[in-house]
């Protein structure tokens, strides 16, 4: 009797399931659907072979389920399906040769670029579709995984001093330095490419306050091409912890605003730097816009190390009101949240981009990408000097007071 042509295509460790009833495929859907099953299970579905390459080259992030699209009635794979089908063959060739001593021989291991899981499955593109629940088909050849979510609790301690013995190890021994919270944004997209441009530009963490889509919600997993997972996150951070957290690391917060009226009116006369006492004729529209300055900092250089808050574009840096809560526990916790918040903006300095007039707002994810790359810019020029800044250099600094 001939074998199911399944097992000739696949090596034996997968599974071949056809069933949408099934056990590891409902469990997956959920993982999709549900903040509270990926929080109970802490872990999140990514999609496509290179997000799997390079979550594996880190090397700290635990796969529990490699699946690739396969149809065997047409009895072929091809890549990218097929990359881990070989990969996954020639590890069960090596521990085969391995067992009779032929390997050890020669000195070799099993590894390499193998693509390493607890389990590993294949299923049809349909039901590929309902897995990661695509808005278009899933591609014939489709390669997908099920990984844990990193540990990065130590870094977000609200010790003084508190250590990063624990968690994962991309968050020990590290320090925050550049903050980034996102405010009320409520679009994936969005988060995604926030979170994606953080990561680009080096920024240490990011912090998810209430009313926040979760940032391992499957649409930002795909917008932040998985980056998501290697980004440190405090998630479900309230303010009341971000206001304790930026004291005690000692970090300014930055509160991303529009230009306000009293500065627009100025664009058209004189006005006087707070930093250099030289008169100015207009706002340069190339360069950041400072205002709310503390008068406890220096007006030469920005803070080192910063916190910079993003709103949604929608509700605005001042957000909406908080709806009824029945519950008195949560009540009382949204009631402290949002005291502290008005507290912590009310301190904050203001930094706004320049723009156009006849363009009302930016984009979410355009202006943090714009200000971070920025802010980077003016940090590394401050790092690089070892000396007070001159004269020339604090004009890179555009600081306006309401009452100059």
């Amino acid at each position: 009797m001939n074998k199911p042509l399944s097992q000739i295509l696949l090596p034996s460790r997968f599974q071949v399931i056809t069933s949408s009833q099934n056990q590891v495929v409902q469990r997956l859907e959920r993982l999709r659907r549900s903040k509270v099953a990926r929080e109970e299970e802490g872990h999140v579905v990514v999609q496509g072979i290179k997000t799997l390459q390079e979550l594996g080259s880190k090397g700290h992030h635990r796969v529990r389920t490699i699946g690739v699209t396969y149809d065997k009635e047409k009895g072929t794979i091809r890549s990218p399906a097929l990359d881990v089908v070989t990969s996954v063959q020639q590890g069960e060739d090596n521990r085969e040769q391995l067992s009779r001593g032929s390997l050890k021989e020669q000195g070799l291991g099993v590894g390499g670029k193998a693509f390493k899981a607890d389990q590993y499955i294949a299923v049809s593109r349909k039901l590929t579709t309902r897995i990661l629940g695509t808005d278009s088909p899933a591609a014939e050849h489709e390669v997908w995984a099920e990984v844990a979510i990193p540990d990065h609790s130590a870094l977000f301690s609200t010790n003084r001093h508190s250590s990063s013995a624990t968690g994962s190890k991309s968050s020990r021994g590290s320090t925050v330095e550049k903050l980034l919270v996102f405010d009320q944004v409520s679009d994936p997209g969005n988060m995604g490419l926030m979170i994606r441009s953080a990561k680009a530009f080096s920024w240490s963490a990011g912090w998810q306050t209430p009313g926040t889509v979760d940032p391992f919600n499957d649409k930002v997993v795909r917008a932040s091409r998985a980056l998501c997972l290697d980004f440190p996150m405090k998630v479900g951070g309230r303010w009341t912890e971000l206001e304790t957290f930026l004291k005690n690391k000692e970090m300014v917060p930055l509160v991303a605003d529009m230009v306000p009226g009293w500065i627009s009116q100025q664009e058209g006369g004189a006005r006087e730097s707070m930093s250099t006492s030289t008169t100015l004729a207009a706002v340069d529209p190339y360069r950041l816009l400072w205002w709310n300055w503390p008068s406890s900092l220096s007006r030469s250089k920005i803070p080192e190390k910063i916190a910079l808050i993003m709103s949604s574009e929608h509700h605005g840096v001042d957000g909406r009101g908080s709806a009824g809560e029945s519950n008195v526990e949560k009540k009382r916790e949204k009631d402290e949240d949002r005291v502290a918040k008005k507290r912590l903006l009310g301190r904050a300095i203001r930094v706004s981009i320049p723009m156009n007039p006849a363009v009302e707002s930016m984009n979410v994810a355009a202006a943090a990408t714009a200000m971070m790359w920025e802010l980077n810019r003016v940090l590394d020029s401050q790092g690089k000097s070892k000396s007070s800044f001159t004269r020339e250099e604090s004009m890179d600094l555009q600081i306006f007071d309401r009452d100059a």
